[in-house]
């Protein structure tokens, strides 16, 4: 290998330029005859190159070259003589010579590309290898350059092929395998990359690439210790490498650790060391960690401009949908599904994810059949468990599964527990039972608008209550309401998972639920630590974690009938009723008007407060339909994004129905929003993902809902809600009798009013209502646990 010395990390395919005549590869020079003067001087300075006597070998072929000014060794010579010297513009004059007088010159060709890479001509690169490699198949250079050269264009496919030919000509070229390592590492072919790292250990120990590789790998699996291990014994040998103090950044963000992320990442600062996109990428992730929103878009976008592999975009699309700009997500997306096709899989499901969230359904009947096949076929995380359950097509079964994938990473963290493991319940039965509730929710959010009473009436004689915060840290009105209802309000955003999870088991909860399971800010690396001896999954989170770190998942007999509970890993407990509570102290604001509002005064004002990932073109179609069949009906849909406003307002236009007919509503404080739901005549449901506090919303100021049920816990929660409520007529089973009975109800104002009065009248009765009678049903559930427990502990 010709050039300056590359870093000890630095990959193969992004070091200088290979003398490749010269190796243990035989020359695929042509003759060129000469006089015998000039072919000794040839010779002989042949062998002062091999010699590393640069300057004596180029003296020498320059004189040749008076004498033979086509001779293609000399020429050849010299071009790699002006690479190694760094002047790489005369070296590609003079590999250009050299091809030009003598075609068929293979070692050339490639080291022609290997000039054209370094000048970062990759196009021009390609060309070259691949004349190489055509004139030389069974040559394993050119055929290697190919794959550095595919894989540098982001055409990770051919790239692929390109390794794996030059392997198969030459099955121990080590840089070969590290390369083909590299790239399946990219594309997230984690297994075969793992083993290919392992290989290469046992026989090459010298390449420290690899072990940088191999704990990258099992980070990626969530193996956090065995990474650790593999990344100190790495810095041991290249003490603060920057490549490495990244992938010990991106560990302590794994792991929640923040100070220690931060620390880290200072130590690597403005390292050229390191790629630009993955030093830009984990400054990214670090901000967005530590709640700097413009600072992770600005680090995040620039990441975006300096490249990367399929899982980078991947990575950073998720970043950029999260920091609220997800034009620029499906942009990233768009652009690596160009590049990569097949083996970019997520790039596909997070787009479709990304296009859901603004109701653009341009390419939905393509797309979504890719995505299911997609998604069913794969033995990887493609989607999150929480999108699956909005994504329709997906049945119960495929939900288990994608739960249950979702939890086998999480094992890594429950062989490092369980911290409650010799934790035995204190069988005294007067003593209070100590319950913890998990939440990154616990303040303005959906879950605390429902569950805020819930709190405040437990039973303090037999209870304990105990709250542990994690994720954004506030201090709004409900904040300060869910401080005062219990008895310890603990903090937990600033602890790594391991240090919150020591926390709560040494606190000695008896029983901790977990209210958020796979959403958004939720840490179940905690719960995998088995921090309490029982642990319960409820109300967050609308099915199975799918792992065996969760005891019992609280429910009701609607969304999940008996005759299902062998899709859930955990064990299924029943409330009697809704397993959603309501929050008895919920106020309502003053009541606007129509006029107010920009409503119609005497139309029938159809509503949905549900979120627009929410929304299919099967039922907006339904809902368009209904605008049809129901004179001067508008419907008034909550939709803050423009580019989701305009998506919405074609599709109505591509069903005929005008603009005027579809009214938006934005984000306004809780009480103002439950105020001005007392003007909509009827709410209408989504499938396969109900509206839960949105329905529940609704309910409480006396709006009927009407619902389609499915198959699925998330699409039969407004169904329990209903028959908690008194009115389960207003459950469907299909999309044609929800349009028929929403065409009844909104031609017959009437039959609307009876609801209205029927939910006005039921307040005072119906277990919707009774939030005192759900909390002593909750309790008993606990208490039954715990007797279980007892049980269980005496047998043993």
């Amino acid at each position: 290998m010709l050039g300056p010395a590359g870093d000890v990390l630095k990959h193969p395919e992004s070091t200088g330029v290979f003398l490749t005549e010269m190796t243990e590869i035989p020359s695929k020079s042509p003759a060129s005859p000469m006089p015998g003067d000039t072919a000794l001087a040839l010779k002989r300075g042949i062998e002062l190159f091999r010699g590393g006597r640069l300057t004596d070998a180029e003296r020498l072929m320059r004189r040749v070259i008076q004498h033979a000014p086509a001779a293609p060794d000399a020429l050849h010579i010299l071009g790699l003589a002006a690479a190694r010297a760094g002047r790489l513009d005369e070296a590609e004059r003079l590999l250009r010579r050299c091809v030009a007088v003598a075609p068929t010159y293979v070692d050339a060709h490639n080291n022609l590309g290997n000039v054209l890479m370094a000048r970062g001509g990759l196009d021009a690169a390609l060309r070259s290898y691949a004349e190489a490699a055509r004139r030389a198949p069974d040559y394993v250079l050119p055929q290697y350059n190919l794959g550095n050269v595919l894989r540098a264009l982001g055409r990770f496919e051919e790239a692929e092929t390109a390794y794996r030919r030059a392997l198969a000509l030459a099955p121990d070229y080590a840089d070969a395998r590290v390369n083909l390592g590299n790239l399946l590492l990219e594309v997230g072919a984690d297994a075969e990359a793992e083993a290919i790292a392992l290989d290469l250990l046992a026989h090459r120990p010298d390449r420290p690439e690899v072990r940088l590789n191999l704990g990258n790998i099992y980070r990626r699996r969530g193996r956090l210790l065995e990474a650790r291990t593999q990344y100190e014994m790495l810095l041991a040998v290249r003490p603060g490498h920057p490549r490495v103090l990244l992938s010990l950044v991106l560990l302590a963000l794994d792991e929640h650790d923040l100070p220690e992320a931060e620390r880290l990442f200072a130590l690597v600062g403005d390292s050229q060391a390191a790629p630009a996109h993955e030093r830009l990428a984990a400054l990214a992730l670090l901000r967005s960690a530590m709640q700097d929103k413009a600072g992770a878009l600005d680090a995040a976008l620039q990441a975006d401009r300096a490249g990367g592999g399929p899982e980078h975009a991947v990575m950073l699309a998720g970043l950029l949908s999260e920091l609220g700009n997800g034009a620029a997500a499906i942009k990233v997306l768009r652009q690596t599904l160009a590049r990569h096709g097949a083996r970019a899989p997520r790039a596909s499901v997070m787009l479709l994810d990304e296009q859901r969230a603004v109701c653009d359904w341009r390419d939905w009947a393509r797309s979504l059949p890719e995505v299911l096949e997609r998604i069913r076929g794969s033995d990887r995380v493609l989607i999150e468990p929480f999108s699956a359950q909005s994504l329709p097509g997906l049945s119960a079964a495929d939900l288990c599964r994608i739960a249950r994938l979702h939890a086998r990473r999480l094992q890594p963290w429950m062989e490092r527990g369980p911290l409650a493991g010799s934790v035995v319940l204190d069988p005294a039965p007067d003593r209070r039972l100590r319950i913890g509730y998990l939440s990154a929710d616990l303040r303005e959010h959906p879950t605390a608008y429902l569950s805020a009473g819930v709190f405040e009436l437990h039973d303090r004689e037999r209870f304990e209550i105990y709250a542990y915060a994690i994720g954004p840290t506030t201090d709004g009105p409900m904040r300060r309401r869910l401080r005062a209802a219990f008895d310890q309000f603990i903090e937990l955003s600033d602890l790594s998972h391991e240090a919150a999870a020591r926390r709560i088991a040494a606190d000695g909860i008896d029983i901790l639920v977990d209210l958020g399971g796979y959403t958004k800010y939720s840490c179940p690396e905690i719960l995998a630590l088995r921090p309490a001896p029982i642990q319960v999954g409820w109300l967050g989170f609308p099915g199975t974690l799918g792992g065996a770190f969760m005891d019992y998942l609280i429910a009701d007999r609607v969304v999940a009938p008996q005759e299902a509970a062998a899709g859930y890993a955990e064990t299924l407990v029943y409330l009697p009723h809704s397993y959603l509570p309501v929050d008895h102290r919920r106020t309502v604001g003053r009541i606007p008007s129509r006029a107010e509002l920009g409503l119609p005064q005497e139309a029938c004002v159809f509503g949905s407060f549900n979120q627009p990932h929410k929304l299919t073109p099967e039922v907006f179609a339904c809902w368009c339909a209904l605008l049809a069949a129901v004179p001067g009906s508008v419907l008034w849909i909550y939709v803050k994004d423009a580019r989701a406003r305009e998506n919405l307002l074609r599709e109505a236009g591509a069903r005929g129905i005008a603009a005027q007919r579809l009214h938006f509503a934005g984000s306004c404080p809780q009480p103002e929003h439950l105020a001005r739901l007392a003007q909509v005549d009827l709410i209408l449901d989504t499938l396969p993902y109900n509206g839960h506090t949105t329905t529940s919303d609704a309910i409480w100021v006396g709006v009927p809902v009407l619902t389609c049920t499915g198959e699925t816990w998330p699409s039969r929660v407004a169904a329990g809600l209903l028959t908690a409520a008194g009115i389960p007529e207003l459950v469907v089973g299909t999309l044609d009798a929800y349009l028929e009975r929403a065409i009844q109800l909104g031609n017959n104002p009437a039959m609307r009013a009876d609801l209205r009065a029927r939910l006005a009248a039921s307040r005072s009765c119906a277990p919707f209502f009774d939030t005192r009678g759900f909390v002593r049903a909750l309790e008993a559930l606990y208490t039954g646990m715990r007797a279980g427990r007892r049980t269980e502990q005496g047998s043993g």
